[in-house]
């Protein structure tokens, strides 16, 4: 007899694996025009399998959306606590130049941000996330008003927003604008950032 532990975990090999098809499903066709028929085809699945893991296609976007949720806690977890922010935007800014530079993770974002202006569901998680992540990058740039390591004295939850807004920005560009180099770009909005936080500025003035 399987334990209670396998069952759970092969339950959840079984949905990642559903999310990768749809993934390379929504990747090709879009999300309105991907049907979970053809989600069922990439899993190779039944229909009444599929909608054990996931009840409607909004599940599969949510959980999409969670999934990268995850992955980018864990990359704020892994920031050691004295890194300071301009080092910790650098780490960041690898992990999102990756994304960047995939197509597949770039045409998801897309079709996600589409969907969450048309479904109340998917918003919800868009925004969870997104508050999550950014009141995290706030609490950095608080630190690093307070250690001195940057000029600006703004507030640090606005400051974040337009960090995470700017590379948004980027990522968009670069989805219809494929020949744009994605490794230049990500060096020179790390440039614009450490410039328009004055990052070591203030230290500079004490030294002068």
């Amino acid at each position: 007899m399987k334990s209670k532990g396998t069952r759970n975990k092969n339950f959840q090999e079984r949905q990642d694996a559903v999310l990768r098809s749809a993934e390379a499903c929504f990747a090709r066709r879009g999300f309105h025009a991907t049907s979970m028929k053809e989600i069922c085809a990439e899993a190779n699945m039944s229909p009444g399998a599929l909608y054990r893991y996931f009840p409607s296609k909004d599940d599969i976007v949510s959980a999409l959306i969670e999934a990268d949720r995850v992955r980018w806690a864990a990359a704020m977890d892994a920031l050691p606590a004295n890194l300071g922010l301009m080092a910790a935007l650098h780490r960041l800014a690898e992990m999102g130049l990756a994304d960047l530079q995939n197509e597949t993770s770039s045409s998801i974002w897309v079709e996600t941000c589409a969907e969450a202006a048309r479904s109340p569901k998917v918003a919800r998680t868009m925004a969870e996330f997104y508050s999550e992540f950014e009141t995290r990058l706030a609490a950095l740039v608080e630190a690093a008003q307070r250690k001195r390591e940057i000029a600006s004295t703004d507030k640090p939850l606005p400051v974040a927003r337009l960090i995470v807004a700017a590379f948004d920005g980027l990522l968009l560009r670069r989805c219809f604008d494929p020949g744009l180099d994605a490794s230049r770009l990500t060096k020179e909005f790390l440039s614009f950032i450490d410039r328009a936080l004055g990052a070591g500025a203030s230290t500079r003035g004490e030294q002068a």
